[in-house]
C-alpha cells in the first residue's frame, strides 16, 4: 500500500489526503470507471497503483509503456463527470517533484515561504497539464512536466526575490502595507472575518494563511511582529501578504461573483 511522507509540510499533507481518498471503497469504484473504456489504464487494480507506475517521470531514459499510459491519462482531461479523480491521481503523481523543488527554491530564496512556493507549483502543473504544448508531446511526457513546472517555479522565486531586493534598495517602508483593524468601522470587521472563513472552507485558504490575514488585519500585528515570530523578514511577510490577497483576487475574479468587496478593507 502506499504511504505517504513523514513530514508534515503542506504538500505530504495533501498528498497524505491524496491517498487515504484514492484508497476507499468509493474510489476504488470511481476509477474502475473512469479507467473502464481505457485498455491502458484498466490494467491497474487500482488508483494507487497507476500512480506508483507513473511516479518514476524524472528520468531522460523513462520507460516508453509510461508514457503511453501517462498520454492515456492525460487524454482524459477533458471528461467533466471524472475530472475529480483525474486531477487528483495527476497531482499525486507529481507530488514527489512538487516536493523536491520547493525544498529547492526555499533554499536557494529564504525569502520565501514553503506553503507559498508548493502553491506556485501546483498552479504551474495544473495550467501545463491543460496547455496546448504538452498535448502536442508524444514522449518524455513525465519529464518535461517536471522540468516544466520547475522552471516556472524558479522564475517566479527570482520575481519575488528580485522585488523584495528593488524594495529594500529604493527604502520602502513596511507602513505602506500596515493596517489596522478600525474602532469606528466594527461592522467592517465583522464582514472580513466572515469572508476570510469562508476562503478558508473553499480552500482558498490554509489554516497558516487565514490566521496570518487575521492577524493582520483584524488583530492589527505589524509585518514587523509577524516577522519575529516565524524568522523571516517584515518584508517576506508583506510580500507574502499581498500574494495572498493576488491569489484571493484572482480566484475571484474567475468565479461569477467578481472580485468579494471584502477584498477592499485591505486597501489601507
Amino acid at each position: 500500500m502506499m504511504t505517504a511522507s513523514y513530514c508534515d509540510c503542506l504538500i505530504c499533507r495533501l498528498e497524505a489526503s491524496f491517498i487515504a481518498e484514492l484508497s476507499d471503497g468509493r474510489s476504488d469504484e470511481d476509477f474502475r470507471l473512469f479507467a473502464l473504456s481505457s485498455p491502458m489504464l484498466s490494467g491497474f487494480p487500482d488508483a494507487l497503483e497507476l500512480v506508483r507506475k507513473l511516479r518514476d517521470h524524472d528520468s531522460h531514459e523513462q520507460n516508453p509503456s509510461s508514457d503511453e499510459i501517462l498520454l492515456d491519462l492525460l487524454g482524459r482531461g477533458n471528461d467533466a463527470q471524472f475530472r475529480p479523480i483525474w486531477q487528483r491521481l495527476l497531482l499525486l503523481v507529481f507530488i514527489p517533484t512538487v516536493h523536491r523543488a520547493t525544498s529547492q527554491i526555499v533554499t536557494a530564496f529564504p525569502s520565501l515561504t514553503r506553503d507559498d512556493t508548493a502553491q506556485c507549483l501546483f498552479a504551474a502543473l495544473l495550467e501545463f497539464l491543460h496547455s496546448e504544448d504538452l498535448r502536442s508531446r508524444r514522449s518524455h511526457l513525465g519529464f518535461t512536466i517536471a522540468r516544466k513546472i520547475r522552471r516556472s517555479a524558479f522564475r517566479w522565486a527570482i520575481r519575488e526575490s528580485h522585488r523584495s531586493l528593488r524594495d529594500e534598495a529604493d527604502g520602502k517602508s513596511v507602513a505602506a502595507l500596515e493596517t489596522h483593524p478600525s474602532d469606528h468601522d466594527p461592522y467592517a470587521n465583522i464582514l472580513l472575518r466572515q469572508f476570510l472563513d469562508n476562503c478558508q472552507r473553499r480552500g482558498w485558504l490554509s489554516a497558516g494563511e487565514r490566521k496570518l490575514l487575521t492577524q493582520f488585519k483584524l488583530d492589527g500585528v505589524s509585518c514587523t511582529e509577524l516577522a519575529r515570530g516565524n524568522g523571516h523578514s517584515a518584508i517576506a511577510i508583506r510580500h507574502r501578504i499581498q500574494r495572498l490577497l493576488d491569489r484571493l483576487r484572482r480566484i475571484a475574479q474567475t468565479s461569477d461573483n467578481g472580485t468579494p468587496h471584502q477584498l477592499d478593507l485591505f486597501v489601507p
